[in-house]
């Protein structure tokens, strides 16, 4: 009789070959890390900005020059209006295109509800960073406290939102939903992008990028990539450094 047992050799090309396989057909979650960097890093410099700001305010005295030129607040304001619409879209996309194909795809692995409840628990504090950075752009002395401790607020959520998805969600993503439907949610979500806002937002999100980022999310590789990136930065970068100056390199 044949002894049809596999030999410790055998078991061992056959993990390493289904570990393989595992890898190739996983989603690529590179995009929603790097939108996830990107929200949580520009909250972060606006919170460090304002904060910084609404020091200079109270310490300030009339016989100096103003601590916040109005020119600059109205800058500022208008990039958190811009921010605040580019998480707004995320997280739409997630609960409208991504969330459903991951439901089908867990069969009850996860419960999704409490992060499209949280996504509705931002909508407050994202309308009271809007406004604070309304009165901002037309009072910055008088409101500069006003928005750094929305944006804190914001912040706040942010971190553990983002934190819990990446914790919890993130490994069933991996092991239930197949590349190509992950693939063809990511397609739907960038049609889905606003026209007004698209170009800011692919500048946005190229402005932290890593190298191999770029190289997974271009075909051509990441010296194509970092030369197209170029071009789709130019309609961000002068928004980035009119705010931000000095805070401007991440």
């Amino acid at each position: 009789m044949t002894d049809s047992t596999p030999s410790p050799a055998d078991r061992t090309t056959t993990t390493a070959t289904a570990t393989a396989t595992a890898t190739a057909t996983a989603p690529d979650l590179t995009g929603i890390r790097l939108a996830h960097r990107a929200i949580l890093g520009d909250i972060d410099r606006l919170v460090t900005l304002l904060t910084d700001l609404t020091t200079r305010t109270r310490t300030t005295t009339r016989v100096t020059a103003p601590p916040v030129d109005h020119a600059h607040a109205r800058a500022v304001a208008a990039y958190v209006h811009r921010f605040n619409a580019a998480v707004r879209h995320h997280h739409r996309n997630e609960d409208d295109i991504l969330w459903p194909v991951v439901a089908a795809a867990a069969e009850g692995a996860v419960n999704l509800a409490p992060l499209s409840e949280e996504h509705d628990a931002l909508q407050p504090l994202q309308d009271a960073c809007d406004w604070a950075a309304t009165l901002f752009g037309e009072a910055p002395a008088q409101h500069a406290g006003r928005l750094a401790e929305a944006l804190t607020a914001q912040r706040d959520v942010l971190v553990d939102h983002i934190t819990a998805e990446e914790r919890d969600l993130f490994p069933v993503i991996t092991r239930h939903v197949r590349a190509q439907d992950y693939a063809d949610a990511e397609a739907r979500i960038r049609r889905a992008t606003p026209v007004e806002h698209a170009a800011w937002m692919r500048g946005w999100l190229m402005s932290y990028a890593t190298t191999e980022d770029l190289r997974v999310l271009a075909p051509g590789g990441a010296s194509t990539a970092a030369a197209g990136a170029e071009s789709v930065f130019r309609a961000y970068t002068d928004d980035e450094v009119e705010v931000f100056g000095a805070y401007a390199d991440h």
